[in-house]
Formats: C-alpha cells, structure tokens, sequence
C-alpha cells in the first residue's frame, strides 16, 4: 500500500524553507523569503504545472512524433506500462526516437483502437508481444528477465500440462520480473510475489487489491508468506487470510469458499419439491377453471331457461287472448243469427 507522510526537515543553509541561515563569521547573516512568500512561489509553480497539456505527462504522442524509450515505465497505481507514445504507437529508441504504429498485440480486443481500425498481427506460438508492442519474440527461458505479470513470455516447463492451472501460464510464471516453473511442491522453499494495485472510488475513497503470486504446484499448494515454503491449500470451510490459501482460490469472511463461477448444485429433494408444487400449481389452475366454467354454464343456462319460459307463458298468453277474442265473435255472431230467425 502506497503511504503519504509528511516527513519534518530541520532548517538548513540549503533549504529553501528555512527563515533564517547563519553564515560563517565573514559574512551577515542573511534574511531569506518569508513562508507567504514560498506558498506564494509554490502555489505558482503548481498553476504553471497544470497548464501543460495533459498529453504531456501521460504519453499521447501520436504517429511520427518525438519521443524516448527512457520515460517508458508502469503506471505506480494500475501497473498500466505507459511510455511518450499512445496506445496505438511504441517509441523506437532512447535518442531521437519516434512514435510508430505497433507491430504487435497481446490481446485480442486492445487499448486504443475504434470499431473498424486495421489490428496489428497476434503472435504466434512459440513467441510474445511484449507491452511496448515493437514486434514478436521468442518465448523467455527459465531465471531471464519478464515484464511484471506477463507469464505468456516464459517458457513453459516440459511437463506443462501436469502444471498448468488458471493461476500461470503452461506452467510457467513471470515473479519478480523473472521466469519460473510453477513446480515447487509441499516442503520446498517458494518464491512470493505481491503486487498492489490502487484505485480511486466513487466516493473519492482510495482503494487498494493486493495480489500475491507464488511458484508453488497449484492449486495443490500455496506459498507461506512467513516460511516461504509450500504448503497444502485448505479445503472449503476452513479458515483463511487470502485467496491463495484456498484450494478454490477464493477466500471470502475469512474461510474457504466455492469460486464465483461454480455452477449451482440444485439437489434431489429440491427437483422433488419444484415438481410436487408445480403438479398442485397446475391441478390447482384446472380445478378454478373448471368450477368457474360450470358457474359460467349454470348462468348462461339459467338465462336461457328464464328467457325460454318467459316466451312459453308470452306465447300462452296470446293464444288466450286470441281464442277469446273468437269465442266472443262468435257468442256475436250466434246472437244475430238467433234474433234474426225470431224477427222471421
């Protein structure tokens, strides 16, 4: 972790910020600037600082610029490789160097470039890009110096395909910038590397992610930070301090746990219970359907039925009124006929 003090310097002849310096006896003493006065130099040097382009300081020299390979360096928070070059260009050389397009990539969607730009070639096997990006070489050997967490340039050990895991590459680790075989089994001395990444948050908090690597078998083993000796990564469940100890890679409060990515284990009585309530879900969806059809029906039929008999009694009704309509045409006509015979 990366940590700011504020170290306190005694006032000397050469100190800038010193009220007074005694000098020898052939000469007065001499009064220098006031404290206002540097704050005042200080807070100008600062708004000088801050005018130069920001490109400047953080490498954004485009294609046939000027540049250096003396300013290459990785970024002290992210470990980011930056140099005076962009992210599309590498500078050639120390003196009187140039910013020209990359030979090569390392990864298969790189910094830098749009939707559409022209890539440079991946490497091929048996060679690496290394972070500058100025052309394809030949994979390291063992005890040959690496770029920091760049295990791709290292050479793979014979056996790579016992060694191999998700923590190297083929078998072959870059460790304080050196090449090594992920071969040291429990009991043998390990190398420890730790590497401390920093980043600002959105609160404005700094927050740091330390990430230890070792040489040991993995995920057999693990690195002892106090022995340096390889010993047997713990079992899920079982205490721990860092990622590293667990045999899953994944310390979380501080005990063993299932990685992130391990598919969910659903067990026999859970298939059970989800097939027993879906069952009762659906004979319980048919049975409301069922019951509220019949009360659908029981309605629609007592509405024909209601309808049916209201024209039964209708139509009785007219019959009724039509016959004794006739019989009393007929009582009429009976009358007539009986007063017309009596006049005769």
């Amino acid at each position: 972790m990366l940590t700011l003090r504020n170290v306190g310097k005694q006032p000397t002849m050469d100190s800038p910020f010193r009220d007074e310096a005694v000098m020898p006896d052939s000469f007065a003493t001499v009064k220098t600037k006031s404290t206002d006065e540097n704050v005042e130099i200080v807070f100008m040097l600062l708004i000088v600082f801050l005018a130069f382009p920001i490109s400047t300081f953080c490498g954004g020299v485009s294609q046939s610029g000027s540049c250096t390979t003396d300013n290459d360096h990785l970024d002290i928070s992210s470990h980011k490789f930056t140099s005076d070059c962009d992210d599309r260009t590498f500078c050639t050389s120390s003196t009187n160097g140039t910013c020209q397009a990359r030979q090569c990539r390392r990864d298969e969607f790189p910094f830098g470039f749009n939707p559409g730009d022209v890539l440079p070639p991946l490497c091929g096997s048996g060679s690496y890009c290394p972070d500058e990006g100025n052309g394809c070489r030949g994979l390291i050997p063992v005890g040959q110096p690496c770029q920091l967490n760049r295990d791709d340039q290292c050479t793979g050990p014979p056996q790579w395909k016992q060694l191999s895991s998700n923590q190297n590459f083929n078998g072959s680790l870059c460790l304080q910038s050196t090449c090594w075989y992920a071969n040291a089994t429990l009991g043998q001395r390990c190398i420890n590397d730790q590497t401390t990444y920093t980043d600002i948050g959105p609160d404005g908090q700094q927050y740091t992610n330390i990430i230890t690597r070792h040489n040991c078998q993995t995920p057999r083993f693990f690195c002892h930070l106090e022995a340096l000796q390889c010993v047997p990564t713990k079992l899920i469940g079982e205490t721990c301090n860092d990622d590293q100890e667990c045999q899953t890679y994944n310390c979380r409060s501080g005990s063993c746990a299932e990685p992130p990515e391990t598919p969910l284990k659903v067990a026999l009585w859970q298939y059970a219970t989800i097939v027993i309530v879906v069952l009762i879900a659906m004979s319980t969806t048919v049975s409301v359907l069922v019951v509220v059809h019949k009360r659908i029906r029981l309605r629609t039929y007592i509405e024909l039925r209601d309808y049916y008999e209201h024209q039964i009694s209708l139509r009785e009704a007219m019959f009724a009124l039509h016959n004794k309509v006739v019989n009393k045409q007929l009582l009429s006509s009976e009358k007539e006929e009986t007063s017309h015979m009596s006049f005769y």
